[in-house]
């Protein structure tokens, strides 16, 4: 005998999971490169790396020489403060001096 089960009442809500804020902030579902995640951020490659060797983003290995990021990672990352816009000193300093 087959038997069925109705919805209870703490699964009749749906919770959003972080799989599905992922999927919404444009980030894909997948492992991504330093370059992504930095053309996604708006910084350069670099800045990445750095992240990565001072222990403030997370990194997994992929092969012998490159690592990936986790979306998860990069969006805590960017909610800490990772550097989002490239900011040139010269122009912040002539917006604050006036012309």
């Amino acid at each position: 005998m087959r038997m069925t089960y109705t919805e209870s009442a703490h699964t009749a809500t749906a919770h959003p999971t972080a799989e599905a804020a992922v999927a919404t902030s444009g980030l894909p579902n997948r492992m991504m490169t330093a370059f992504e995640v930095a053309e996604f951020v708006g910084c350069h490659e670099e800045t990445v790396r750095r992240a990565y060797w001072r222990g403030l983003l997370v990194s997994q290995r992929f092969g012998v020489r490159s690592r990936r990021f986790h979306p998860r990672d990069v969006l805590d990352w960017i909610s800490r403060g990772a550097p989002t816009e490239y900011r040139d000193r010269r122009k912040e300093r002539m917006i604050k001096e006036g012309p």
